[in-house]
């Protein structure tokens, strides 16, 4: 576990170096890094997302669940670091491509649509002749990572063209340090629980309990941020810490405060 004065984001690997599609061609081809965040309703999903957007020199690409919701324009939306570093001979403005999903959930949604977002993204960064640094996926409240993963390796599976171009390269999970325990204690199952997202499950997953969820997103995370954690005391943030480390002993896991540590992101 990183002391809260890490910056969580430094930790996600910088993006791979083109490489070649195996062909007679041997034409490099830029693989984008996505990383996928996961999280409950209230947990601080989009609070990250928009540290992420104001503050990195990144060209990112969005996929995400409601876009209303992000509170950014449906088309773009603007990265004021990238204007600044522009400078007065650059572009007037840099923006960050977004793409919404129709069926509003990446897990419910069937993998060729999620796929189709993705080829839509980079349809988007194409005509302008730029590539993305990374791509962000940011989830539904009660979206289960291990099915939005296994939707990839099934593209991988079959081959499909667009995985030449994109791999999930990173998973996040954002936690309620504040509600955490009480949740992970917690019997209700999901469909019982809109202020966590549950009005957005969809088929059987609102019977799962809320606590299987929980354990799911710690469980399949590569970064786990346990955001909020100024409403703890030193105790209970070690203890959590415990916790997370005991249900995933390989993810990395960094107290922070509304998506960011003591430094800025």
């Amino acid at each position: 576990v990183m002391a809260s004065t890490d910056n969580p984001w430094d930790h996600i690997s910088p993006p791979p170096l083109d490489v070649p599609m195996g062909d007679t061609s041997m034409q490099p081809v830029h693989v984008v890094p996505i990383s996928l965040i996961s999280g409950f309703l209230g947990a601080g999903k989009t609070t990250l997302l928009r540290q992420l957007l104001t503050q990195t020199s990144m060209k990112i690409g969005l996929i995400v669940n409601d876009v209303a919701a992000v509170n950014i324009d449906a088309k773009l939306v603007r990265n004021d670091n990238m204007q600044a570093s522009a400078g007065a001979g650059g572009s007037t403005a840099e923006m960050a491509d977004t793409i919404e999903l129709q069926n509003g959930c990446a897990c419910c949604t069937a993998s060729d649509e999620l796929l189709d977002s993705i080829d839509r993204l980079l349809s988007l960064s194409a005509r302008r002749g730029e590539r993305y640094d990374r791509i962000i996926m940011e989830t539904s409240g009660v979206a289960e990572p291990q099915a939005i993963r296994d939707k990839f390796n099934d593209a991988i599976a079959y081959h499909d063209p667009i995985m030449d171009l994109v791999t999930l390269d990173t998973l996040v999970t954002v936690v309620d340090t504040s509600a955490f325990l009480q949740e992970y204690e917690s019997r209700d199952v999901i469909a019982n629980r809109p202020d966590l997202g549950g009005n957005e499950a969809q088929g059987g997953s609102g019977q799962r309990r809320v606590v299987d969820l929980l354990v799911e997103q710690v469980e399949c995370a590569d970064i786990v941020l346990l955001n909020k954690s100024d409403m703890v005391n030193e105790t209970e943030l070690k203890h959590l810490e415990q916790v997370v480390g005991a249900i995933n002993p390989l993810a990395s896991a960094y107290p922070c405060t509304y998506g960011k540590g003591e430094t800025e992101l």
